[in-house]
C-alpha cells in the first residue's frame, strides 16, 4: 500500500514538472505579476547593455549581410520598456505596463534585411510558418526608402527595418515557427526559424 501511494505521488509530481517547464519555457501571453516583476527586474539590470546583446533570447541572427529578427513577446516588451525607463530616470506606470502588454493575442517582429536598390522593402511581406499553416501577417511597417547598409556602395548596399504582426489564434506557442520575409514576386526571401519553446 505504501510503495503505492509513493508511486501515485511520484507519478503526480512528474507530471506536475513536466506541466510547469512547459509553461514557464513556452512564449506566455497573459504574464502573471511574478513574470511582470521578472521582466522589470531584467530590463532593470540589464540598462546599459546593446539592444542586440539585451533581446538575444528573442533574436535569430543569421549573419551579416543577411539580415535578423527579434520577437517581441509581452515578457520582451516589458522588459525592453524597463530598460528604456530605467536609463531615462523615469518610473514605470502601471500604466506603461498594460500599454507594454497591449500587443495582445499576436506576435510582433522587428526584421532588418538588406537589399540591392533603395526602395526594395517596399516589395517585401513577410508570412509566419508553421507545420502545415502559412499565416499572413494582420499589420505591416515597411519603409518607403531603406538605409545605406554597412556595406555600401558595395551590395548589398541597402537596409531596412520592417515590423510585422500575426494573430495568434493558429499558432501553436510550444512549437518552433520560421518567419519568412519575401518579396511575392521576386526571390524566395529570407528565413528566420524561431523556437517558441525556449523564449518567454
Amino acid at each position: 500500500m505504501g510503495k503505492k501511494i509513493f508511486l501515485l505521488t511520484n507519478s503526480f509530481l512528474f507530471v506536475f514538472a513536466l506541466f510547469y517547464l512547459k509553461q514557464t519555457k513556452a512564449i506566455t501571453l497573459n504574464l502573471s505579476p511574478d513574470q511582470i516583476k521578472e521582466a522589470i527586474q531584467y530590463g532593470k539590470q540589464n540598462k546599459s547593455v546593446d539592444f542586440v546583446t539585451f533581446s538575444g533570447s528573442w533574436t535569430v541572427a543569421l549573419g551579416k549581410g543577411k539580415g535578423f529578427a527579434t520577437l517581441f513577446t509581452p515578457y520582451h516588451n516589458i522588459a525592453y520598456k524597463a530598460k528604456k525607463f530605467e536609463i531615462e530616470h523615469r518610473e514605470l506606470s502601471n500604466r506603461d505596463i498594460l500599454n507594454a502588454l497591449e500587443i495582445g493575442n499576436s506576435l510582433v517582429f522587428t526584421v532588418t534585411v538588406y537589399g540591392d536598390v533603395f526602395n526594395f522593402a517596399v516589395f517585401q511581406t513577410a508570412k509566419l510558418c508553421q507545420k502545415d499553416l502559412e499565416i499572413k501577417p494582420i499589420y505591416e511597417f515597411k519603409p518607403d526608402i531603406a538605409d545605406a547598409s554597412e556595406f555600401w556602395p558595395n551590395p548589398p548596399s541597402q537596409m531596412a527595418r520592417m515590423v510585422f504582426r500575426f494573430p495568434v489564434y493558429d499558432i501553436d506557442l510550444n512549437a518552433p515557427a520560421t518567419l519568412v520575409v519575401f518579396d511575392p514576386e521576386g526571390d524566395e526571401g529570407v528565413s528566420f526559424p524561431f523556437d517558441l519553446t525556449k523564449m518567454k
